[in-house]
Parts: structure tokens; sequence; C-alpha cells
């Protein structure tokens, strides 16, 4: 009879047990992993989620991974990008998402700057998805925030635009009445996710009639807007003021847990 071990006082989990498996099946794990584990394993204590738990939580269709991303965009994938968001977030807004209140996606971003992406996808119509062919947004006086490069990791955004027909300022307001845990995403975050996906989700196409009003100002000191996002590219606008055009919308990030 096989001996049967039970570990008491255990904060592990079936399915982080199952998680662990399956990766040392699929190579996720290989030897060299395994090897640096062993040889000390308190260096990894303060690892989080793993990216197969969270696509056992959001839905597959619902996660972009690291490996995913970077391939999109012919980059580099990081080997060890942590996702710095608890599993009791990734629930919760699992379940929002599944009450038809959001539509959260969990999307590594590479951290590119809007001029990077267009760069990279170019305005060819031809080769989707693309950029719409604008090029106020390319001069010197719009450096400043155009090329501002993110953090690169994976985001929590929340892609189902809320909060139209309200100014820029009301719709701050909206945001923190939801929760300092929440806040408005960043404008090169939210395009490079929603290229992201298109390129990995077989031509998914999120914003097709609406506009993600963003952070930052352009050198007017109007509010960028990126959307519209349809066969004729992908558009980088600004505000026209402080409009309430049901329209312009938001899409809401969450901040990371840790």
């Amino acid at each position: 009879m096989a001996k049967k071990v039970v570990i008491s006082q255990s904060t592990v989990s079936a399915g982080q047990l199952e998680d662990f498996f399956r990766m040392i099946k699929d190579g996720t794990i290989g030897g060299e992993e395994l090897k640096a584990f062993l040889a000390n394993p308190h260096k990894f204590s303060q690892g989080g989620l793993t990216i197969v738990r969270a696509i056992n939580i959001l839905g597959q269709a619902k996660v972009i991974t690291a490996e995913q991303a970077a391939k999109s965009w012919g980059l580099e994938a990081s080997k060890d990008a942590p996702i710095h968001y608890s599993e009791e977030t990734l629930r919760k807004c699992a379940e929002e998402s599944k009450q038809g209140k959001a539509d959260w996606r969990l999307v590594y971003i590479n951290g590119l700057s809007l001029r990077e992406q267009r760069e990279k996808r170019g305005t060819s119509q031809s080769e989707q998805p693309c950029f719409y062919n604008n090029d106020w947004w390319l001069k010197p006086t719009e450096d400043s925030w155009a090329t501002k490069k993110m953090e690169a990791g994976y985001y929590l955004i929340n892609v189902l635009g809320q909060f139209g027909s309200m100014s820029w300022n009301k719709q701050e307001k909206a945001i923190s009445d939801l929760g300092r845990e929440y806040e408005r995403c960043h404008e090169a975050v939210f395009s490079e996710a929603i290229l992201t996906i298109y390129m990995v989700n077989n031509g998914e196409r999120i914003a097709g009639n609406w506009w993600h009003w963003g952070v930052s100002a352009d050198s007017d000191g109007n509010r960028v807007n990126v959307g519209y996002f349809h066969a004729r590219g992908l558009r980088v606008n600004d505000d026209w003021g402080d409009s309430s055009d049901g329209s312009l919308r938001v899409s809401v990030a969450r901040k990371f847990d840790h």
C-alpha cells in the first residue's frame, strides 16, 4: 500500500499544487528552475500568482501572457514577469465580468510608447492592426507624452468603456468613487493592450466606436484620447476641450496590489 503523506498547517492550495505539477509537465518549470529552488527555496517565498492560476480564474481569452505579448510585437519575452495582483483581486474581477458589470483583461504590457507602437504597426490598412494615418501627435511639441514609456508588466484593465456623457473631471470623480484601488488607464497602456488583444485573439477589436479618454495632456492642454479602432486604424486624438460627448469614455485599470 502506498504511503499517504499529509502536510498540516500548509497554506498551499490544491490548485497551486496542480499548477506546479502542470508546469513541470509542460516544461514551464525545467531543471534549472528546480535546481534554483532547491538551492534556496526561501528566495521565492514572496512569489505571487502564477500565470496558469490567473488563466484558470479569468479564462484563457481574458489573459495575454508575456510570451504572447512579446511575440505579437516581435520582442523578446520576459522570463520572470511577476503578477502584481492577488488571487482575491482576480476572482473579484472575474465575478464582475461574469455579471456583465465589466470586461476585465489581464494583459502583459511591454511598456511601448504610443510613438513606438505606431512605428511597429505602421499605418497600412493592408497590415492589421494599424494606426490611423494622422501626424499631429508626431510633432516635437508632443514629445513629452507621445514618447512616454510605461512600466512593463501585467495590467488588469476593464476594456468595457465607462462613464460616457461626462466631462473628464466628472469621470475622475466617478473613478474615485469606485475605490482607491482603481485609476484611469494610461492611454499608452490602453492602446498597447487593445492592439495586443487584436493580434493574440484573432482580430478581436475593442473600442471600435468609442474613445478612451487618457491621462496625458497635449501641448494645447487638451486631454489625449485613443480609440475608434477599426480597419482604418487606431486613432490618437485630443478632447476638443472639456467635452461631455458620449463616445468619450474611460477604461479603468486596477492599481497593483503589491
